[in-house]
């Protein structure tokens, strides 16, 4: 049987968005870019057409005249990194003056391309492609360190973020507070009795009961609030802006939604109890509001610079034990 001959790989077709104001450059770049069939070439000239462009069409790479590029205080170059941040940009320049290449990297280009060497479409196809690669890898790259981070912050077990997470944002929010004159609240809560379930049960069943509790934490906070388990059965939540009463309606909302899935539970659960410790402050440290929550929680004094949910008596009204 007689074998057929290898295709060669064909190369990628790119879509090219060429910015020129000067006509005879634009026809000649799009010939010399059309003539491989790798390339969907579409012209602009100036910085509106640009833009009329990109919104009626996806691009993968703007060849752009450097004088359009850093026009009008580098309009075209904001408008690019605001709204097109993925586009893969490689300027046109009138020499391969080092000035230009550096100019154009600092203002976000990924590649510059001299025009005397206009000529050789060859060479401008490798070039574009090669940009176009990189950028992608880079993107790719991007991606992962932002997953990697995410994941180094985030608790395996719930989903919520984890310790580390809790212990860099805390500081954050207690500083601004302070900066602002805003108050902050932070909720502790344990989940009561996971280590004589994990001893009679099994772990996994100590495991669904942190599930629930997450999922119930969840449920509860508002889009900006911020919650992580900081502990084995241990959950921390933190209020920015938040008063007091904000604080116990929080905590009362996590009670309900545990006494729902409580109430739901499916055969083998264990139902979840919890104990909270609340406190708020306006100008008071990250170690402060903590110390004084975790007093709450575990029924000591808290300190003068935040206010612990029952001070001094327990509110018959106030979160303790759902």
């Amino acid at each position: 049987m007689l074998t057929p001959p290898r295709r060669p790989l064909l190369r990628p077709i790119l879509n090219v968005l060429l910015v020129d104001p000067r006509l005879d450059e634009v026809r000649r770049v799009f010939d010399l870019l059309q003539k491989g069939g790798e390339f969907h070439v579409h012209g602009a000239r100036g910085a509106a057409d640009a833009r009329r462009e990109l919104e009626s069409g996806a691009f993968d790479v703007a060849l752009i005249d450097f004088e359009c590029w850093r026009g009008r205080a580098g309009a075209l170059a904001a408008h690019l990194a605001e709204h097109h941040p993925d586009l893969t940009v490689v300027l046109l320049t009138s020499s391969e003056n080092e000035r230009d290449a550096l100019d154009a990297l600092r203002s976000g280009a990924h590649d510059f391309y001299s025009r005397a060497y206009l000529e050789d479409g060859e060479h401008l196809a490798a070039r574009l492609l090669a940009a176009v690669a990189e950028n992608r890898s880079l993107r790719r790259r991007d991606t992962m360190v932002r997953w990697l981070e995410r994941e180094a912050r985030t608790d395996l077990l719930t989903g919520l973020h984890n310790r580390r997470a809790f212990d860099e944002r805390l500081p954050e929010v207690c500083s601004s507070a302070l900066r602002d004159g805003n108050p902050v609240a932070l909720i502790l809560l344990d989940v009561v009795g996971t280590g004589v379930v994990n001893d009679v049960h099994g772990q996994e069943a100590g495991d669904g009961m942190i599930r629930r509790t997450a999922l119930a934490i969840a449920r509860s906070i508002r889009g900006g609030d911020f919650a992580a388990r900081i502990g084995g059965d241990d959950f921390g939540i933190i209020l920015a802006d938040g008063e007091m009463d904000l604080a116990r309606r929080v905590a009362r909302r996590i009670t309900h939604e545990l006494d729902q899935l409580n109430a739901a539970n499916e055969e083998g659960e264990i139902p979840v109890e919890v104990a909270f410790g609340v406190a708020c402050g306006k100008r008071c440290s990250p170690q402060e509001i903590f110390s004084a929550a975790d007093a709450e929680l575990t029924g000591g004094r808290s300190g003068s610079a935040v206010v612990p949910l029952f001070a001094g008596r327990r509110d018959p009204d106030g979160p303790s034990v759902a």
